[in-house]
């Protein structure tokens, strides 16, 4: 019995086109999986940047809401600080009522400093208002990448908003030192004060989410 032609199987280029599709197809599927890698990649990047955005949202604010109106003095004799104090890029903050912020979860006083360097915004504590000795400050923390820039307005009922924290009304601390009248050499005395501003506005430039400011009020 002959067979029919429908019998003798794929011809050679049957076959070749048929492996050519099933190449396609293979490629493909690698190609939507990989896609579909990376976008899980990049939504648990996304995910983690935002978490890290709102925790430091969250620690801005509680530490602006828990601020207080009292000095802060370094160790070692150096001169007081403000209350609310910002300079070289350091946000400095005297607080109350945190229990977390020590070991033991006692809510005392306590000095909170952010500092933003190299693009790194970092957190530290001071576990009190008069420290003995430098050495009492926690290490920084790292709290939150790619800051480009950490700007502060203060809200006052005279003067309204005004950058930085020291409205213009008040005065220069008298020298305490024992200076000769004509000696009028160093750099002008900082002004510090224990009175706290209406509201604080910090702008923060950063790189993944742009622009972003937090108001919060102080009275």
């Amino acid at each position: 019995m002959k067979l029919s032609q429908q019998d003798h199987g794929l011809s050679l280029l049957e076959l070749v086109a048929a492996m050519a599709i099933f190449a396609l197809v293979a490629v493909l599927g690698v190609q939507a999986l990989s896609g579909m890698i990376r976008m899980r990649e990049d939504l648990i990047q996304r995910s983690e940047r935002a978490a890290e955005l709102d925790r430091t949202v969250s620690l801005l604010r509680a530490d602006l809401s828990a601020v207080v109106p009292m000095l802060f003095y370094p160790p070692e004799r150096a001169p007081p600080q403000s209350a609310v104090r910002f300079r070289n890029g350091v946000l400095a903050l005297s607080v109350s009522g945190q229990s977390r912020l020590t070991d033991h979860g006692s809510a005392g006083l306590h000095r909170i400093e952010w500092q933003l360097q190299n693009e790194r915004l970092s957190r530290r504590i001071w576990p009190a208002l008069t420290p003995a000795r430098a050495s009492a400050q926690n290490p920084a923390m790292p709290v939150l990448e790619g800051v480009t820039g950490l700007r502060l307005r203060s809200y006052w009922e005279t003067q309204g908003w005004v950058d930085g924290v020291a409205p213009t009304t008040l005065q220069p601390t008298p020298d305490t030192g024992h200076a000769s009248d004509g000696d009028h050499s160093g750099p002008a005395p900082e002004i510090y004060s224990s009175t706290v501003p209406l509201a604080l506005e910090l702008i923060l430039e950063t790189r993944n989410f742009g622009r972003l400011s937090l108001v919060e009020t102080l009275k």
